[in-house]
């Protein structure tokens, strides 16, 4: 059963999300297109907004984030890497559809985001988010 939303709303321009990829989602340290792709039944490219952690210290919010995976019972290796988007940036630099970052905020992950606006197998939008990202960071340090 999925966890029930607590909040919903459009992240600022000025935020970022990060995404866990797994190691084989990276490619000589930085994550590839595959990381960025959705799969058929998913709606959605699921992150985590890193401003809900209350912190300008980005590992301290990445270390928030892995937590929470952790919580909800996901994966985390320590070969996976965590990438960081900004909102403003990846919307301007995926042009060829409109992405909207979105707080999907549940009980059990009140940091939990989704990329909306693009589709399965939209290679195009998956590239650019890839070439968007800010920093990229190890599960922990």
């Amino acid at each position: 059963m999925a966890s029930q939303r607590i909040e919903e709303r459009n992240l600022r321009p000025e935020h970022n999300v990060a995404r866990y990829c797994a190691s084989r989602k990276i490619i000589r340290g930085t994550p590839s297109l595959e990381a960025f792709m959705l799969r058929s039944q998913e709606d959605f490219l699921s992150t985590n907004w890193l401003e809900h952690f209350h912190s300008s210290n980005r590992q301290f919010q990445v270390s928030g984030v892995r937590d929470a995976l952790i919580n909800k019972g996901f994966r985390v290796n320590a070969s996976g890497r965590f990438a960081v988007l900004n909102v403003g940036t990846a919307t301007r630099q995926v042009r060829h559809v409109q992405l909207k970052f979105i707080l999907l905020g549940q009980a059990s992950d009140p940091s939990h985001a989704g990329i909306f606006g693009y589709q399965a197998g939209d290679a195009d939008t998956a590239i650019a988010l890839s070439k968007s990202v800010r920093e990229v960071y190890p599960p922990s340090e």
